[in-house]
């Protein structure tokens, strides 16, 4: 039997699972595809690049942030779980986010050359989870963006999407704060495979960046092979 998600915080007790089938995840690992994780504060151009780079490469994108909405709008008991945390300002739990993300690499990385997964991981424990039940990425970038300019982005966002000049700037400086709270840790835990990339800089330039580095990374795995 290969390696199958199973619940490791106690929030999960209160989340049923969409079936009572654990994902095993021994395809991924035979697959044995590039893995990447780009990660980044809210309003660094994640999604963006992430799709950029995946019709590149012809890679799987896989947008944590998505895949949450996506069990949300199943409107399962679950369903109503996972959007009241969401309410509240907390995480997802890490084997339901997990889960996943198994699902939909087992559903598409048959005809795909690899994976990119923005937003993920959010926290460390996620980054040993994932190792233990698929196995550590061969790359992960970061895009590295200024406080004054995720907050600048993300007000420029919501006046987009509500056409309103109502903005809690307190509630962005605090995302903001949570969110480098969280990922110091996961950067300095994946130092050995991190390209830090200038979000700032011209979009171009950021793809480019990205590109060279996902080259470096797919000549190696060659070379070794």
């Amino acid at each position: 039997m290969g390696n199958c998600l199973q619940p490791n915080e106690p929030e999960c007790n209160n989340i049923p699972r969409a079936t009572s089938i654990t994902v095993d995840t021994t395809p991924i690992k035979e697959r044995n595809v590039p893995i990447i994780f780009l990660l980044g504060g809210p309003g660094a151009g994640k999604r963006t690049l992430c799709t950029k780079v995946a019709e590149k490469y012809d890679f799987l994108d896989i947008i944590s942030s998505d895949l949450i909405r996506q069990e949300i709008s199943k409107r399962t008991e679950r369903a109503f779980t996972l959007a009241r945390l969401m309410s509240q300002g907390r995480l997802v739990p890490t084997n339901v986010l997990l889960e996943l993300i198994a699902s939909k690499m087992l559903n598409n990385l048959s005809n795909k050359n690899g994976v990119i997964m923005s937003g993920f991981p959010r926290q460390k424990d996620q980054c040993r989870i994932f190792e233990r039940h698929v196995r550590p990425p061969d790359l992960v970038l970061y895009l590295n963006v200024r406080n004054s300019v995720l907050s600048d982005r993300i007000m420029g966002r919501m006046v987009t999407i509500t056409e309103s000049p109502l903005i809690h700037y307190e509630d962005i400086r605090k995302q903001i704060r949570e969110f480098h709270k969280r990922n110091r840790p996961i950067r300095k835990y994946y130092k050995k495979v991190l390209v830090i990339i200038d979000g700032e800089s011209d979009p171009i330039n950021v793809y480019e960046e990205a590109c060279e580095a996902i080259d470096n990374v797919l000549m190696r795995r060659m070379s070794n092979t």
